[in-house]
């Protein structure tokens, strides 16, 4: 997986931390190519700390991508 998919739900944590106040949680509904260009774009929304909290729509490219979202599962990976 090189890019974000959509109807994944991604997570991502700042600083290395485990704790569940510090992910992000994207859940991605499209991703395109902006025009005269090859840089990507997700389009999805963005919640932190739990999955229940409110969700804000954003978009996130390719910069985001290169931080190191992971794919969201039930268990954080340490």
């Amino acid at each position: 997986m090189d890019f974000f998919m959509p109807g994944i739900t991604y997570m991502w944590r700042r600083d290395g931390y485990k704790a569940p106040e510090q992910w992000l949680y994207f859940t991605c509904v499209s991703a395109a190519e902006l025009p005269g260009s090859q840089d990507r774009i997700a389009f999805g929304f963005i919640t932190t700390g739990s999955l229940t909290n409110r969700w804000t729509p954003t978009g996130l490219g390719d910069t985001d991508w290169a931080n190191g979202w992971i794919v969201w599962s039930d268990e954080p990976q340490s």
